[in-house]
């Protein structure tokens, strides 16, 4: 997890290798698309590698169908992640880029003059970003945007998305990433668990990048969220930049993967849990689960 800066602080991006499957937008998904590369550097983080009293909400109990899914199976693999990745066509409206596999091979867009056609070799596909909290307590927050996290990532594939522009140059509302990750059995409950144990009393923690820039990060809860198995949401604020530098994460249990998402306002600030692609998300993964051998 980088530390939070504003757009005009944020470094430039390379160019790196296209993505399957990324295509060329029509002008319209174009300028959605181009604006997808003003995401400040707190939504950059884990591999993309997620104001209510009860914010912890959205917690359900697991079905009888979901516990036979999970029973036995091995973790969905990389391939099975991306082919349940929402696409456009899932979620009319939306423009959707894959943005990050656990190959180590991501794609983001430029500000200005974005064309995926054009996407040249990276050098550095590494793709590692860490995040490590001054606050044993708090790390787990800290591992939902880390590249690294304590509770290991079997396979993970990310996502930049936002509400499709009516109009040619305009800039969504909104721009959200999203990192789903496959788990052990058992080991999507536990980083759940983890979340909301850290969120009884972690409000605040110093938190070192890769580069070992320290960053000051203030947690408070997030709006209580009805996706998935179990969800829970909070927002994470860089304290040197309150405008800008803060993001929504919510973060979604459907069986033994995770799906966090990180949202944000374009003109900054903590964005809204984007609940119409989570619940189509949910759905395609439970689909990939069921069909597991």
């Amino acid at each position: 997890m980088h530390r939070a800066r504003s757009h005009a602080d944020a470094p430039p991006v390379r160019r790196i290798r296209r993505a399957p499957g990324l295509r060329r937008p029509p002008h319209a998904r174009a300028a959605t698309v181009a604006a997808l590369g003003l995401l400040p550097a707190l939504l950059m983080a884990a591999g993309c590698s997620s104001g209510s009293a009860h914010a912890d909400g959205g917690r359900r109990t697991r079905s009888s169908d979901q516990a036979s899914i999970d029973a036995g199976k091995a973790p969905l693999s990389l391939a099975q992640l991306t082919r349940s990745l929402v696409t456009d066509k899932d979620v009319p409206g939306w423009v959707v880029q894959m943005t990050q596999t656990d190959d180590g091979i991501a794609t983001t867009a430029p500000a200005e003059g974005f064309d995926p056609d054009d996407l040249g070799a990276q050098d550095d596909t590494t793709g590692q970003s860490v995040l490590v909290a001054d606050k044993p307590d708090c790390q787990p927050l800290a591992d939902v945007s880390s590249s690294k996290p304590a509770i290991h990532r079997m396979a993970s594939v990310g996502a930049t998305f936002a509400k499709a522009t009516p109009k040619d140059g305009a800039t969504p509302d909104e721009i959200d990433q999203m990192l789903i990750a496959s788990h052990a059995p058992g080991d999507a409950q536990k980083v759940m668990a983890s979340v909301r144990r850290a969120l009884t009393g972690c409000t605040s923690f110093e938190g070192r990048d890769q580069d070992g820039t320290m960053t000051s990060f203030r947690i408070t809860r997030g709006p209580a969220v009805k996706v998935g198995d179990e969800s829970v949401a909070y927002v994470m604020t860089d304290t040197a930049d309150k405008k800008t530098g803060a993001a929504l994460v919510t973060v979604v249990r459907t069986g033994d993967t995770v799906t966090s998402y990180l949202s944000t306002k374009a003109a900054g600030g903590a964005g809204q849990p984007p609940l119409e692609v989570a619940r189509k998300e949910d759905q395609k993964l439970r689909t990939a689960l069921a069909a597991r051998k």
